[in-house]
């Protein structure tokens, strides 16, 4: 047992030291917990969003928590436009040594009945969560497979609205599924180069946007959960520092789910 006096051993306080992570999403909620739980395992960290102000903003209060040396950037992307992501990455190229962890988290979904559903919100969530997912992880791994590293991870936010049915979350949920079974062959086609893939499953969670959306339905949806509150970023953040992190590093083709029990029935 260690002394108060005896510093914590580096790859266990900062398990991603030394290692660069891209964050999509990471203006906000889930995508901006996890890139802040990174910063403190000792990633330099690449911060993507569509808002140049809020992602700036973020960039800047997580490099005041950054510690001597180490490097939190921000490029401005739009993930649902493929001319977008290809641009992102040829800056990337240009910016980041070496790529060891990619989270595509950046996605999004609205509430409308089948009947009502128009074909270009349908249209637009296949772009932003499905397409715009596939392609970052696709130009991921192959930076990934181009400059091979110890640590090479990659992590899809899913949702466990992909195994659940809820009204009016057709889009959504479809999309989610489909990310699901990317990460599997993804995973699976990837695995003899090293590259580890995974999914992340979020319940409900107390994001801006849920919690702005529609307050009277979140809180209904919180009192169905059995752990009897909502998530939060930080809960999200701890799956994905261990997914994306060498205590990870046998697997592979997973789905984590934190929801509090919210999936249980």
């Amino acid at each position: 047992m260690m002394d108060s006096g005896t510093k914590e051993p580096a790859a266990t306080a900062r398990p991603l030291h030394g290692q660069w992570a891209v964050v999509t999403g990471a203006s906000k909620g889930i995508g901006r917990g996890i890139a802040e739980r990174f910063v403190a395992a000792g990633a330099d960290v690449v911060l993507v969003a569509r808002s140049v102000g809020p992602l700036e903003a973020a960039r800047d209060d997580l490099q005041s928590g950054a510690r001597d040396g180490q490097i939190v950037q921000c490029l401005p992307a739009d993930t649902s436009s493929t001319a977008s992501v290809q641009e992102l990455f040829a800056s990337l190229a240009d910016t980041v040594p070496h790529l060891n962890v990619f989270v595509a988290n950046a996605g999004s979904g609205v509430v409308t009945p089948f009947l009502d559903l128009p074909l270009d919100e349908w249209n637009n969530a296949l772009a932003l969560n499905l397409t715009g997912t596939f392609l970052g992880c696709q130009l991921a791994a192959r930076a990934m497979a181009r400059s091979p590293q110890e640590n090479m991870a990659i992590l899809v936010v899913s949702s466990i609205r992909a195994v659940g049915v809820r009204p009016g979350r057709l889009a959504y949920a479809v999309t989610k599924a489909g990310l699901n079974q990317l990460v599997r062959v993804a995973a699976y086609e990837l695995a003899p180069l090293g590259i580890r893939v995974n999914a992340l499953s979020p319940g409900i969670t107390a994001t801006p946007l849920a919690l702005e959306g529609n307050p009277e339905i979140f809180a209904e949806m919180v009192e169905e959960v059995p752990m009897g509150r909502a998530g939060t970023p930080s809960d999200m953040a701890e799956g994905a520092l261990y997914l994306c992190s060498p205590t990870a590093n046998f697997v592979t083709g997973a789905n984590l789910v934190v929801d509090g029990g919210e999936s249980l029935y």
